[in-house]
């Protein structure tokens, strides 16, 4: 975000994978690409192990809404729930407040 902050909505998806997951880390970045491209798209933040979390940035509930029934999005949707996922929970939050530290070199 840029320095003068102003709110924003974050899309957390954790979830528990299958087992079998052929073809999902190809959908995974067919669907990251592709939500690069949609208005109000922010940035994503993922991390997986056991559990994976992927969290989704977007600058309204509007904005979040569209990438819901975007079409292939919708498909992967499907996808997920039938092929790679024995569970998963989404939340919707807004951002109100945010800060961090670095201690990177630049």
């Amino acid at each position: 975000m840029n320095s003068k902050f102003k709110s924003y909505y974050a899309v957390i998806f954790t979830s528990i994978q299958k087992k079998n997951i052929e073809g999902y880390a190809e959908m995974a970045n067919k669907m990251e690409e592709l939500a690069k491209k949609q208005f109000g798209y922010l940035g994503i933040d993922s991390s997986k192990s056991d559990i994976g979390i992927t969290v989704s940035y977007w600058e309204s509930l509007e904005a979040i809404k569209n990438w819901k029934q975007q079409t292939e999005h919708l498909e992967a949707q499907q996808q997920g729930r039938t092929k790679w996922y024995s569970w998963y929970k989404v939340r919707i939050c807004k951002v109100e407040r945010e800060y961090e530290f670095s201690s990177i070199d630049n």
